[in-house]
C-alpha cells in the first residue's frame, strides 16, 4: 500500500514563490530543469510552473539545499 504524506508548502524559499491548489511556482529560469524533473507544466500566460502537490516535496528539499546556503552566506535567514 502507498502512503501519501502531506507536505507543508511554504509561501516562498528565496526567490521562489509558491501558490495554492496545484502548486504554482514563479522562479528564475535557472530552476526550470528542477521544475521539469518534478513533472511541472510551464504556463506561458502566467509565466509560472504548475506542479502537482504530491510531487512538490522533492522540489522543496532541493530548493532548501541549493538556495538556503546562498542566503546564509549573505547573512539572510529564510525561517
Amino acid at each position: 500500500m502507498s502512503r501519501s504524506r502531506v507536505v507543508n508548502v511554504p509561501g516562498s524559499i528565496g526567490p521562489v514563490v509558491f501558490g495554492v491548489g496545484w502548486v504554482t511556482i514563479r522562479c528564475p529560469r535557472q530552476y526550470d530543469e528542477l521544475m521539469r524533473r518534478a513533472g511541472g507544466t510551464w504556463e506561458p500566460g502566467t509565466r509560472q510552473w504548475l506542479v502537482e502537490r504530491r510531487r512538490i516535496g522533492p522540489v522543496i528539499r532541493e530548493l532548501e539545499r541549493v538556495v538556503d546556503p546562498l542566503f546564509a552566506q549573505a547573512g539572510i535567514r529564510l525561517d
